[in-house]
């Protein structure tokens, strides 16, 4: 009766250890990259927001928006609200493969809002945008 017992486990342990060998690297969470420049907008300037999405994962990941925000600015002076951002949320429908810049998006636009022109802090600030992926 030991033998079995004992071959029932050795078993069941190749068989965890080749089912773990079977499964792909758990994903990470998809990586939003913006590839435009930004920097230096006056007021009333747009500019065209584009990057890349990256997926540290071992399987392929499906996304269907990309949201933007101005979450700070290179002065307090001249905070995120004198900044819009056109086009958020973006639809997208990709299936992103793993590895980088396995995606490209583009569509959104930021803009340093006119009432901005009144400060002179506001003239070449950057802002700080945080992307979401759904």
């Amino acid at each position: 009766m030991i033998p079995f017992r004992w071959w029932g486990t050795v078993c069941a342990v190749v068989l965890l250890a080749l089912l773990l060998l079977t499964i792909p690297t758990l994903p990470g969470p998809l990586q939003v990259r913006q590839t435009g420049d930004v920097s230096d907008l006056m007021p009333g300037e747009q500019r065209q927001l584009v990057g890349v999405i990256d997926n540290p994962g071992g399987i392929t990941r499906l996304t269907s928006q990309l949201s933007a925000a101005v979450t700070a600015t290179s002065d307090p002076a001249c905070g995120p609200e004198f900044f819009a951002i056109e086009g958020s949320p973006l639809a997208l429908e990709l299936a992103v493969a793993p590895g980088p810049e396995q995606a490209a998006w583009s569509g959104l636009v930021i803009a340093l809002r006119p009432e901005a022109a009144a400060l002179e802090t506001c003239q070449g600030v950057e802002a700080t945008i945080d992307y979401t992926l759904r």
